[in-house]
């Protein structure tokens, strides 16, 4: 085998374990970014929840209260109608 020959085998390999390694980043980022948007979710509806709690204590409303946030259109399931969602404007539009 000739040094040339040597030398472009090894240049492959060492392509194809950059592409590899470039997947695997691609899919850890793509997996940080789902645990991101989910991790914001839950920080927004706890803050949501901890200022309803603090405004009944101040009030002295604290028996009965239950809290639900609709942060996103998943935590609405609409069983009859038509609906519209605007995902731009992150509102459903009832028909």
């Amino acid at each position: 085998m000739t040094g040339a020959k040597k030398i472009n085998e090894n240049f492959d390999q060492i392509d194809s374990k950059i592409e590899q390694l470039e997947t695997v980043a691609k899919s850890e980022i793509a997996h940080l970014h789902r645990r991101a948007d989910i991790n914001e979710k839950n920080i927004l509806e706890m803050a949501l929840e901890l200022e309803t709690v603090k405004g009944a204590v101040l009030n002295g409303l604290t028996s009965n209260i239950y809290i639900e946030s609709f942060i996103d259109v998943e935590d609405v399931k609409l069983l009859n109608g038509a609906t519209k969602h605007d995902s731009k404007n992150k509102k459903v539009y009832l028909a």
